[in-house]
């Protein structure tokens, strides 16, 4: 035991020369330490920062910055981002219910934003207040401040009329013909159901099947059931398109085809130079199966 612990100290034992050196050392650290310290306090010297440093900083800062985007305006892309020439308006009073699209455009609305709004309005939107406009996203916050003290709101009552045809011989009405006027005489469609039977008609360039109208806003299945006795359709009143023909700002307005499958016709079309059978677009994928068997009876070559 005695052995272990005299190999102990023999490690831990120092000679004079090496305690000296060993304190030396520790003096020279803390001096190397402590001078910088001491330089700057007596001698009050700043470092001016460098300037590409600070530019680099601020431009980083800069970037982090967070920008609210613009919600009033929906972004466009592919062929609805064309550039429009800037165009005058008028101001007048309307009634956004009725007002047609080319008023709209007299009104400063670009024909992208009139097509939305008359879009609107055809799936059953209705307009009870000025700022009800605010509905209408793709129309910028300054035109709606334009456009709303404008507004001059015809009020209808919305309701169902229950009038019961009393006349002798039972009342039959062919909807690819039949005005608002005539389309109230049923049982169960006011005003308002009215108004959207012919709207939604005339996106779609007319009925093919009585079972549309429960495409309509509102119209159940309950409805159309009641109606079926006293309506028909004429489908020589369907308005065609032809397909190698149409352009894309008209394909795309129509109520069986969004905005992507407008955009692959039409690139589909400029590519193969033309569509001899209706059957590739749905062959191709440029419509699904069920889109396309709805779409056919508006389509001609």
């Amino acid at each position: 035991m005695n052995r272990v612990w005299s190999n102990i100290k023999s490690y831990l034992y120092f000679s004079r020369g090496e305690r000296n050196g060993t304190i030396v050392l520790v003096l020279l650290l803390l001096l190397i330490i402590v001078i910088p310290y001491l330089y700057t306090v007596f001698f009050n010297i700043s470092i001016p920062p460098d300037p590409m440093l600070v530019q680099k900083a601020d431009s980083f800062f800069l970037s982090l910055q967070y920008h609210e985007p613009d919600k009033g305006i929906e972004p466009l892309s592919g062929m609805e981002a064309e550039i429009e020439k800037p165009r005058t308006y008028k101001s007048f009073e309307f009634d956004p219910n009725t007002i047609s699209i080319d008023s709209l455009m007299d009104l400063g609305l670009s024909r992208k934003q009139a097509e939305v709004f008359i879009k609107y309005r055809s799936k059953g939107g209705r307009f009870i207040k000025p700022d009800d406009i605010d509905k209408i996203f793709v129309i910028d916050s300054a035109t709606k401040g334009r456009l709303k003290p404008l507004v001059r709101i015809t009020q209808v009552a919305d309701t169902i009329s229950i009038k019961k045809v009393t006349s002798d011989k039972p009342l039959i009405i062919e909807l690819n013909s039949a005005d608002t006027l005539s389309l109230t005489k049923l049982k169960g469609i006011g005003s308002t159901y009215a108004k959207r039977i012919v709207g939604y008609r005339n996106l779609l360039g007319g009925f093919y099947s009585v079972d549309q109208l429960t495409e309509v806003y509102g119209i159940t299945p309950q409805i159309l059931d009641q109606l079926r006795p006293n309506i028909y359709i004429d489908s020589t009143h369907l308005k065609k398109i032809n397909i190698n023909l149409v352009k894309y700002d008209e394909l795309r307005v129509h109520p069986y085809v969004n905005d992507y499958q407008a955009k692959a016709i039409i690139y589909y079309r400029s590519r193969s130079g033309s569509i001899r059978q209706l059957d590739e677009l749905w062959q191709n994928k440029l419509l699904p199966r069920d889109r396309f068997e709805k779409l056919k009876h508006y389509l001609d070559l």
